[in-house]
């Protein structure tokens, strides 16, 4: 039989080209994943050419990044938590990750009071 490994994810059904030599998986990774180094292997034992000789070893892919972890909050402060009319503060919110800087706007913020 051969062996596909796949990290921090599934391959689905394998096909073959018309050519024979050339195979291929959909790779769907694993949800909640932030991980940069990953490899797809394959090991050649059991997999015979059209002549019946059969591979040795494994192979590789080149190591592939996977980022699937959802970004949130990790720290809200409020400079000046007291405040009267007319007077203003600073508020900072730190993320996990960087944030596509488009997709991140005062709209997004909600306030408790409305």
């Amino acid at each position: 039989d051969v062996v596909l490994t796949d990290a921090n994810g599934t391959l689905g059904t394998l096909t073959a080209n018309a050519d024979g030599k050339t195979w291929t998986a959909t790779f769907t990774p694993t949800n909640n994943i932030e991980d940069s180094s990953n490899t797809i292997g394959v090991n050649l034992a059991g997999v015979t050419n059209a002549a019946g000789t059969a591979g040795t070893g494994s192979a590789s892919s080149t190591s592939y990044s996977i980022d699937t972890k959802r970004p949130f909050p990790t720290n809200l402060t409020i400079e000046d938590p007291k405040l009267c009319a007319g007077e203003s503060t600073t508020v900072t919110l730190t993320f996990s990750e960087a944030l596509n800087q488009d997709s991140f706007t005062l709209a997004r913020i909600r306030s408790a009071a409305t």
